[in-house]
């Protein structure tokens, strides 16, 4: 499987670093791919809130999916006010959505809203191509094609870019360049 990027084209806000949002199922290297990439620019990195704020913990609830948002948005507004061309997210509010109907159904409006006021972006899905990896805190192993598909179809409906990424340890990369490479070079054109 290639990199497939949709036709639209919403644009970074002048003077605004672009954000590149590593997105997926479980187990798809969104994180390895994200520190890469921040790696290979020299970008700030957004880690993946709900790992520190689920380790230890036995279970969680809807208040904690929504803390967990609340703290998602905050840790990135940190970075965007500071980052320099580029800005590197590992996960976002899309992964909590999915995360959401699968476990609670339809969205808490707080999250709707939240989702509505995302500031530009371009994603990077990562497809379920790389063997399952076991984690604690991963719930669904059997489930990935399903799920991808449905980050698929929230990204086509959806007013950002995204590019889906296949391919396992440097052909990954490389193709995630690729694309980071294009739309850079898109918002410096604007």
């Amino acid at each position: 499987m290639t990199s497939a990027e949709t036709p639209r084209s919403v644009p970074a806000e002048p003077g605004r670093p672009l954000v590149i949002c590593v997105t997926g199922t479980e187990s798809t290297g969104k994180t390895t791919l994200a520190r890469q990439l921040a790696a290979a620019y020299a970008a700030p990195l957004v880690p993946e809130v709900a790992r520190d704020y689920l380790a230890g913990r036995q279970g969680y609830h809807r208040d904690d999916v929504l803390a967990i948002a609340r703290a998602q948005l905050a840790a990135e507004a940190r970075l965007l006010e500071s980052a320099g061309e580029l800005l590197v997210v590992d996960t976002d509010l899309t992964v909590i959505q999915v995360w959401w109907e699968e476990k609670y159904g339809d969205l808490d409006p707080w999250l709707r809203a939240a989702l509505e006021q995302r500031s530009p972006r371009r994603y990077l899905l990562n497809a379920p191509d790389l063997p399952w990896a076991f984690d604690p805190l991963r719930e669904s192993p059997l489930d990935r094609p399903r799920l991808h598909q449905r980050y698929r179809e929230i990204l086509e409906q959806g007013p950002f870019p995204f590019g889906e990424i296949a391919g396992s340890g440097d052909r990954r990369l490389v193709r995630a360049r690729r694309r980071v490479q294009a739309w850079l070079g898109e918002a410096r054109h604007r």
